[in-house]
């Protein structure tokens, strides 16, 4: 057993990483061998946006209509930048969005004007950053790919009483990473009414917009923990549990879900996203 650091947000005991190594046979739900036989890669869309950005809402459609299309195989996440498009601005723009984790992402990929997105943040036409206009091309190329990993969420239990969710996730792995792999854990917030600016509403200032797929906070951290290696063979299992309070800025957790994601942390393709999974915090 390998223990990973606790993030600040960890409560109580988890913090274990099990790697087993049998069976090599039968991996997965869809039986998996080294390949993935028949597991696809998974997409998760970070749509990088704003409540003051007028050209956001746009986007949102555009997320959407990729989500309707592709089900569970894209994951959609709404990254609330730190820029100006984002900041809290009375008298009517005052819920604050931002999270420490978005504002990682904007410094980190450069992002200096919405909206735009990350797509399994992979380079496409030489950038990470992907405009709206190219979305379902980026997600095409990707979708269909043989999994290197499978990842499940493999147990998950929200406690009302205290506010914390807790469970399992588990990978499966098909083919060994290239190098170090770390896990991250989203905890997203959907169906928010609240104040957006959108160009093609009159006035364009929307006091009662839904917004969608919201991220809540990264609960590992902005980059995760680490979790799989070059080490880990084909045919193994790797686990961890964990156990998190709900960050602060949750409204409803019947709308909550929680989305984890494993990612390249060195060589070319660092911070590109390998697999990604997601599942609603209540049944």
């Amino acid at each position: 057993m390998r223990y990973l650091l606790p993030s600040l947000l960890l409560i109580g005991t988890l913090a274990g990483c099990d790697i087993i190594s049998e069976p090599k046979g039968n991996v997965g739900p869809n039986n998996g061998g080294g390949g993935g036989d028949g597991v696809t890669r998974n997409v998760l869309l970070e749509d990088c946006t704003g409540h003051l950005c007028n050209n956001c809402p746009d986007a949102a459609i555009r997320a959407q209509e990729l989500k309707d299309i592709y089900g569970d195989r894209l994951v959609v996440v709404a990254v609330h930048m730190v820029n100006s498009f984002a900041q809290p601005q009375a008298p009517d723009f005052t819920t604050d969005f931002r999270t420490p984790a978005g504002t990682d992402y904007e410094n980190t990929f450069q992002i200096d004007a919405l909206p735009t997105g990350l797509v399994s943040r992979k380079s496409f036409n030489n950038s990470t950053l992907v405009s709206r206009y190219t979305w379902s091309t980026a997600v095409a190329s990707l979708i269909d790919q043989d999994a290197d990993v499978d990842l499940q969420i493999d147990s998950l239990n929200f406690d009302a009483n205290s506010n914390s969710v807790s469970g399992t996730i588990r990978a499966i792995v098909f083919n060994p990473a290239a190098g170090p792999e770390n896990l991250t854990i989203y905890l997203t917030e959907d169906h928010i009414i609240d104040w957006q600016v959108d160009q093609t509403a009159t006035p364009p200032e929307v006091p009662d917009y839904e917004h969608r797929h919201v991220l809540r906070g990264a609960l590992n951290g902005s980059w995760g923990e680490a979790f799989l290696s070059a080490a880990d063979q084909v045919g193994d299992t790797v686990e961890i549990s964990f156990s998190y309070p709900l960050p602060s800025n949750v409204l409803n957790p019947a709308n909550c879900s929680l989305v984890a994601y494993v990612y390249n942390t060195t060589g070319a393709s660092q911070y590109e996203v390998q697999q990604v999974t997601e599942r609603k915090l209540v049944p």
